[in-house]
């Protein structure tokens, strides 16, 4: 009996110790993990050369293999937008190189949370790069495919150490392969008027990720934002304001272009303002059917570049490099081509200039030219009117047309052409002249373009 009764006191004792401890000051016990006994001795660069020196689409390290890798992870699947991609960089502050790592295994931002070490044992795994974006993973049936959920421990070890991640801070004419898999902040960025209104990824038209068009103030070159329809944030609204945002900068799934990929919203930092648009000339034209023809390049009659000149034509490198504007002949028609692919030089910004058009006796005047894109990996070129050129393009006034530019694969060559749209030009007078702007750089973004069928007519 006075076992039962001390018994009785003790458990009355324990609640009311309990009770007395402030919710606040009461934790979940911390599980205490040791740091695991395992070195790097290899990186994420050394490992890319081993698959570059094999020659081979997909290389498979060894089963003998001691290669290990440390990385520090900076994607996250916690709001949805990636989806069994683990990426990791080399460094947690100025990284130089990053990888993306295939593993079956959901809701992996439990263990793998960002800014965590980790190391990955190299021997058994395989490697590959698609146009530029290196996965490892697992290979099956000659495949890279993800590393199978009940081996993952044996490839990834995981450390105590989570570090903050300092983003790379780059522009958008900076983006080229070697940034693939760094987490980069982008400044002075906004989403494209004409996607202002839409969702990350909610619009009918989305099927498995939303892609939105964005736009740097300091350059006018563009990006795309990609956005999973799975994510937590898919039907959020983009902001109709300018500012600034970290996220993980990949390819799309075809390999093709650059896209960034956010891990949730709280990068998301949009509360600049004002936005900066382009100021676009804005005339009114009602042509007539039976407009005259007041200027026309097809560029057929040309025979070497330099016959452009004694045209009349501008063809100018501001940085003064050897890249310009180049006559290409294709199928029998002739175009003016321009990329800065290969060239060594960044930026490379070329300007094409018409030679005089005289609208002092026309009205309505409407502009048309065509653009193809090729090998494209982001949005370079623009078209600008001025009054007042006289062979100086820095001393000349330029207004910036809202003229529609061909948006072409990323990894290969087409013939199809887009029209620039009619482009009013009735409220200038005297004359004008036309300028094909491309900004571009190697390495950076150096998508092909070709300019053919320049066109001015007016009643």
């Amino acid at each position: 009996m006075m076992k039962k009764t001390s018994q009785i006191i003790s458990i009355i004792i324990l609640i009311v110790i309990i009770s007395c401890v402030e919710t606040g000051d009461f934790e979940i016990p911390k599980v205490e993990m040791e740091e695991p006994e395992i070195s790097a001795n290899s990186n994420i660069k050394a490992i890319k050369n081993a698959y570059e020196q094999s020659g081979e689409e997909i290389f498979t390290f060894d089963a003998s293999d001691d290669s290990i890798i440390s990385g520090y992870v900076i994607s996250s699947d916690e709001a949805g937008n990636f989806y069994k991609s683990l990426f990791i960089q080399d460094t947690y502050e100025n990284p130089t190189a990053g990888i993306e790592i295939l593993i079956d295994q959901r809701a992996y931002f439990t263990k793998y949370n960002f800014g965590r070490k980790i190391f990955v044992k190299m021997a058994g795994l395989s490697i590959t790069n698609d146009e530029g974006k290196y996965k490892i993973g697992y290979n099956i049936r000659n495949g890279i495919e993800k590393i199978p959920s009940s081996f993952i421990d044996d490839f990834l070890i995981r450390s105590t150490v989570t570090e903050n991640i300092n983003p790379k801070l780059i522009t958008l004419a900076e983006f080229k392969n070697d940034w693939i898999g760094i987490y980069i902040r982008i400044n002075d960025i906004q989403f494209k008027s004409n996607e202002i209104g839409k969702t990350f990824a909610g619009e009918e038209f989305d099927e498995f990720n939303g892609e939105r068009d964005m736009i740097q103030c300091e350059n006018q070159i563009s990006t795309v934002l990609s956005t999973s329809t799975f994510s937590d944030f898919k039907s959020n609204l983009l902001s109709n304001k300018k500012g600034a945002l970290s996220a993980v900068l990949t390819k799309d799934f075809y390999g093709e272009k650059y896209i960034l990929v956010l891990n949730d919203l709280s990068t998301f930092d949009f509360m600049e303002g004002p936005r900066c648009d382009p100021e676009y000339l804005t005339c009114n034209s009602d042509i007539e059917n039976d407009s005259k023809l007041l200027f026309f390049e097809n560029f057929q009659e040309i025979k070497k570049t330099k016959d452009l000149e004694a045209l009349g034509w501008i063809n100018t490198n501001m940085y003064y490099g050897n890249e310009k504007f180049k006559k290409r002949t294709s199928q029998g028609n002739t175009t003016m081509q321009i990329s800065a692919y290969n060239s060594g030089e960044n930026p490379l910004e070329v300007w094409l200039v018409t030679p005089p058009i005289n609208l002092d006796n026309s009205s309505n005047e409407i502009l048309t030219f065509d653009t193809k894109a090729t090998y494209d990996n982001g949005s370079i070129l623009t078209a600008w009117v001025s009054t007042d050129f006289n062979n100086e393009i820095k001393e000349a006034t330029w207004q910036q047309l809202d003229v529609k530019i061909s948006v072409g694969p990323g990894n290969n060559y087409v013939n199809d052409f887009a029209s620039s749209g009619e482009i009013s030009l009735d409220c200038l007078k005297g004359d004008v002249f036309i300028a094909i702007k491309y900004l571009g750089g190697d390495p950076g973004i150096s998508t092909t373009y070709d300019v053919d069928n320049i066109k001015v007519q007016g009643d």
